[in-house]
């Protein structure tokens, strides 16, 4: 996770990409610091003493790469060397290597990521007093800055301390949340769930100091040092200080410990809700079918393997109710009856976890009323490009009524489909029919041609390929394979990519962890364990103060040593990205064919990935996806518009034996076969968006209120089918907690992204020319520039330039007029 001060917690997720001036690209909370024990500064760290200072401090890493480790690094991606694998070989035909080592160890000569302090579970332990030690020098730093008699030049480095200080602890803190969702080793997990909670709530602490707050509001209202600040650095003091009073620094010292107690929860609640996610409900493990040949509609030999013999000597199918069982079930088996035990037994409804989930809204609620505001939607949206709740509904309503006659029309397909089927002219859609009827008519109306699948054509080694090939031609960017050092990645499967500008070298590295195994969750997600920014002016020699005496033996994070920048001053960090995805690897070394929708999940993850390769900045805080979660959704949404062109296909899009190309025909037919019953499925998302948007209104603060209920009243007023009694769905949608309030972004970067293509790259989607103007208006800033007046000079409309009603309303126009 990382964070900025201003908005700390940013989770997705990640976006699956918490949004806080120290924050996360995969969790958002709208936070400045995620935190710790309060204790105080002097008692971690250090006291000012009359007698000379005598510091007696180790510099550790921290969570930092080591000099020799970045010029290895450096040379390894502009290496040449004709042993190094090309992309299909690296993922279709992974080497077996002795360099590779499982996990890192005791005796592994690398850390994770290159991370010295991350080589065991006790050393990532102890990178968390290392960076709060760090922390604690930079709070005293900050809060004495105005004492400093030097004409102000302590005052203008608050800002860069501000930053310097979200980057200590984002680092430690993003890489916990990649170890917890992703190592294989329980150890590891359970260090990183201590390292996680113990930084966040430190950082809470420090998103209600007053101390903070005051110096920063000090360095933006005197003319002298504001006048001279950078667009990059306003910005990046705007963000911290709206989150401060996001957090309630003008609360009493008793609300603000108030406000650090209910952040604390709702991170604890957090993740209960997102286990309980991944946990089957209280209904039966398994429905029971009998006679087995109910289950008509799948495989003979699958029917066959899950029949067994009860004690009355009938054959009876036991099938469970969880994971792709389920959902086969929903798509496949013809009777409506074994479809219905299906929905209402995998969907049923669990008391203690919706208790959880509404406990987690309240609680969200009562952070709102804290600070003063009405919801916990007005106060995650008062920084983002909707601004608030009502420009949310507005855009979702304009949406709904541009669509209302397309969801008819496919709804009376559907309605058609079933009278027919069940020789009943009055029988309705229910919940446990969509998705079988979807698939029964998709299948009618649309023939696939005879051969080989279209997943014949995406092996993962193919598509990471024309991934490459697509960069290389629209910014001059491509990936080479990078050496993996031992102990550097989590598993043996995870691959290494440097990230390579044709003009600049090496950019950043990209960890691709692409296969599903247990214990790792599998939701596709891109994390950023670290970003860009310079690192040669941080000043961290005056960072302990003259008089000041550290405890023997305190360790102190220290900053990650940079790289020289063509047509850049100075030194900078580079970024650091992982990829998560949940394919299957099958058997005997063959390389694993993607399904069109994993080929979509691979290019939006990567949309984010590339984001946080070019945003490169001065300051962490505003550098690749650290922007408002409705703009950052746009690189990656973008990718997908680019997968679906003939020309970007023609790039890479070959049969994984023969190399042939894709048929004209075969990709026509299946891109016919998508488009049937879009408009219901842009229904589906629009609804889950207003359920998002109803579960942070008002409305929670009624004693009354039930997410359940709140649901069913929903479904009854805009859905497509009734409610089922009995079930609560919400209580398995995971976006409720990392998107809280914002899973309208989505839809909002579908509107944006439709109109970008069309206006930019439909003419020419593989233009370099094309490619360079989406850099420079959109990707090269991060959040260092207003996201309005980026999507304005991208798209030459001065109406986006203000983010006002009106710039929303021309958003809401292109919905209703340019295919989503």
């Amino acid at each position: 996770m990382s964070a900025g001060l201003g908005r700390i917690l940013h989770s997705r997720g990640a976006y699956r990409t918490a949004a806080t001036t120290l924050r996360s690209t995969r969790t958002s909370t709208g936070r400045v610091f995620p935190t710790s024990p309060t204790a105080t500064t002097a008692a971690r760290v250090g006291v000012p003493q009359g007698a000379p200072a005598q510091t007696q401090v180790r510099l550790i890493s921290g969570t930092t790469t080591d000099a020799k480790s970045a010029a290895a690094a450096a040379s390894s991606a502009v290496s040449t060397s004709t042993s190094t694998p090309s992309l299909r070989e690296l993922f279709d035909s992974p080497p077996v290597s002795s360099s590779r080592s499982r996990l890192a160890s005791s005796t592994s000569p690398e850390g994770l990521f290159l991370y010295q302090n991350l080589k065991t579970p006790a050393t990532f332990l102890d990178s968390v007093n290392a960076a709060i030690a760090r922390g604690h020098l930079l709070v005293e730093r900050i809060a004495h800055a105005p004492e400093q008699q030097d004409g102000g030049q302590e005052m203008r480095k608050v800002i860069k301390l501000f930053d310097r200080l979200s980057d200590v602890l984002c680092k430690v803190i993003d890489a916990a949340e990649v170890v917890r969702c992703l190592h294989p080793d329980p150890a590891w997990r359970q260090a990183a769930e201590t390292v996680y909670e113990e930084l966040f709530s430190w950082m809470n602490t420090l998103n209600t100091d007053p101390r903070l707050y005051e110096v920063l509001h000090t360095v933006l209202n005197t003319p002298a040092i504001e006048s001279g600040l950078s667009e990059a650095e306003r910005q990046v003091a705007l963000v911290f200080l709206r989150d401060f009073e996001k957090s309630g620094i003008h609360l009493s010292d008793a609300k603000r410990a108030q406000f650090v107690d209910l952040s604390d929860k709702v991170v604890s609640l957090g993740r209960d809700f997102m286990q309980n996610c991944s946990t089957p409900g209280p209904g039966p493990a398994h429905i029971l079918v009998s006679p087995p040949s109910r289950l008509q509609g799948l495989s003979p030999s699958y029917i066959q393997r899950i029949t067994k013999t009860n004690k009355q000597g009938e054959k009876v199918a036991v099938v469970p109710t969880s994971g792709w069982e389920s959902q086969m079930v929903l798509k496949h088996v013809e009777d409506e009856g074994v479809r219905r035990a299906m929905y209402v037994a995998s969907m049923a409804e669990d008391k203690a976890k919706v208790a959880v989930l509404d406990d987690l809204l309240k609680t969200r609620y009562d952070l709102a009323q804290l600070v003063g505001l009405p919801s916990y939607g007005h106060m995650f949206l008062g920084d983002k490009m909707v601004k608030n709740p009502e420009n949310v509904s507005a855009f979702l309503h304009t949406l709904g009524k541009s669509q209302e006659a397309a969801v008819e029309s496919e709804l009376q397909l559907l309605q058609k489909a079933k009278r027919v089927a069940t020789r009943d002219k009055d029988a309705r859609l229910e919940a446990w029919d969509r998705d079988f009827y979807v698939r029964l008519v998709s299948s009618r109306t649309n023939t696939m041609p005879h051969g080989d699948s279209i997943s014949a054509y995406f092996s993962v080694g193919t598509t990471m390929d024309g991934l490459s090939k697509l960069f290389s031609h629209l910014y001059g960017i491509k990936f080479v394979p990078g050496t993996v050092l031992p102990g550097e990645t989590w598993h043996d499967e995870v691959q290494k990519l440097d990230v390579v500008d044709e003009r600049e070298g090496l950019i950043g590295t990209i960890y691709c962890d692409f296969y599903g195994r247990q214990g790792k969750q599998l939701n596709a997600a891109h994390y950023t364990v670290r970003c860009s920014r310079r690192v040669d002016d941080d000043d961290e020699e005056h960072d302990i103060a003259e008089g000041m005496t550290l405890r023997e033996g305190i360790e102190l994070a220290k900053a990650d040593p940079g790289v020289k920048m063509t047509g850049k001053e100075g030194r900078y960090q580079l970024p650091l990205a992982v990829l998560s995805c949940g394919f299957s690897r099958p058997p005997g070394g063959k390389p694993a064919l993607l399904s069109w929708v994993e080929v979509e999940t691979l290019f939006h993850e990567m949309g984010h990935a590339m984001h946080s390769m070019i945003g490169r900045a001065d300051y962490h805080n505003v550098s690749g996806t650290r922007c408002p979660i409705d703009f950052v959704e746009i690189p990656s949404i973008l990718m997908e518009h680019f997968l679906a062109d003939p020309a970007v296909l023609g790039l890479f899009a070959t049969h994984y034996q023969t190399g042939a190309p894709l048929p004209a025909g075969l990709l026509m037919a299946h891109r016919a076969n998508r488009s049937t019953f879009q408009a219901i499925e842009l229904h589906s998302q629009r609804s889950m968006a207003m359920l998002d948007q109803l579960l942070y209104s008002p409305v929670v603060g009624s004693h009354a209120f039930n997410s359940t209920a709140a649901l069913e009243d929903l479904q009854r007023t805009t859905g497509i089918v009734p409610p089922v009694p009995g079930t609560a769905w919400q209580t398995g949608f995971g976006h409720l907690y990392g998107y809280g309030a914002g899973y309208y972004s989505y839809l909002f970067g579908r509107t944006v992204t439709s109109q970008i293509w069309e206006t930019v790259f439909r003419s020419a989607p593989t233009s370099r020319s094309a490619g360079e103007r989406l850099r420079e208006h959109v990707l090269k800033w991060g959040g260092g520039k207003d996201p309005w007046e980026c999507l304005g000079g991208l798209l030459e409309d001065d109406r986006l330039m203000k983010g006002d009603q009106e710039s929303m309303k021309v958003v809401g126009d292109w919905g209703t007029k340019t295919p989503l």
